[in-house]
């Protein structure tokens, strides 16, 4: 799955002061996808770090040409950092997934080997999490009420990594700056009538690092799909779409 445009796969993964995960992240990542030989970039995004995440992104990209950066000077979220790396991916498939080492490299090799044409998007499902239960159960919960609010099929909405054919970025139109990222492309991608697949992973506990997930997550998540379910924004997006098709 070679192109003489670019590379087969575009994956972004931000950053945000992740100086503890980053090498070991890149590293093993870079080597299973070689070991598996695929054709990929990886844009790393400094996506507003305050420690030495940065720095150790230009020694990790001096190292290898497949290899890029999208910095960002200032966090402004989540979703921002991923729109940032999606920009600059040039690959035929892209997409983004987390720097923090949750999803074995191995397992993130399968994932873009099962990568098939005849699906518009490939994501993961986290067969079995390791992250505690807590979590794991607040998530599900958060996803089953999303779908049925949402009328979606049931997937799972914030696993990553994700990819897509590149030629829909543009009709998707992410403007997420935040977490809500994962459930509005999946949002814009049932109403476009995108083909999805999932392929089961194990999702494992963060080895290092400290997540940025916090408590003030739920409440933006409230309020945004507030903001999906009653207000204009995705009301706008499909109307600008319908005229489209």
């Amino acid at each position: 799955m070679n192109s003489i445009h670019g590379p087969a796969f575009s994956l972004a993964l931000p950053f945000y002061n992740e100086e503890e995960n980053i090498v070991p992240v890149v590293s093993q990542l870079t080597a299973a996808l070689d070991r598996n030989r695929l054709d990929f970039e990886l844009i790393l995004v400094d996506n507003g770090s305050r420690d030495r995440t940065g720095e150790l992104i230009g020694d990790l990209i001096a190292s290898d040409a497949r290899l890029k950066t999208a910095a960002v000077p200032r966090n402004l979220g989540y979703g921002w950092g991923v729109r940032q790396g999606l920009s600059a991916a040039t690959g035929r498939w892209i997409g983004f997934m987390d720097g923090d080492a949750q999803i074995e490299p191995e397992d993130a090799a399968r994932f873009l080997l099962s990568v098939d044409d005849n699906y518009d998007m490939i994501k993961v499902r986290r067969r079995k999490r390791q992250d505690g239960l807590i979590r794991a159960r607040v998530s599900e919960i958060y996803i089953i009420l999303f779908c049925l609010l949402f009328s979606l099929p049931i997937y799972d909405i914030n696993a990553k990594p994700v990819i897509f054919k590149r030629e829909l970025l543009e009709p998707l139109d992410l403007t997420s700056r935040d977490w809500f990222i994962d459930a509005e492309l999946m949002l814009k991608a049932d109403f476009l009538g995108l083909t999805i697949r999932e392929i089961p992973v194990i999702f494992r506990r963060r080895q290092a690092g400290r997540s940025s997930v916090r408590p003030t997550t739920v409440v933006e998540f409230l309020k945004n799909i507030t903001n999906y379910r009653f207000g204009k924004e995705l009301k706008e997006w499909k109307k600008n779409n319908r005229l489209k098709s």
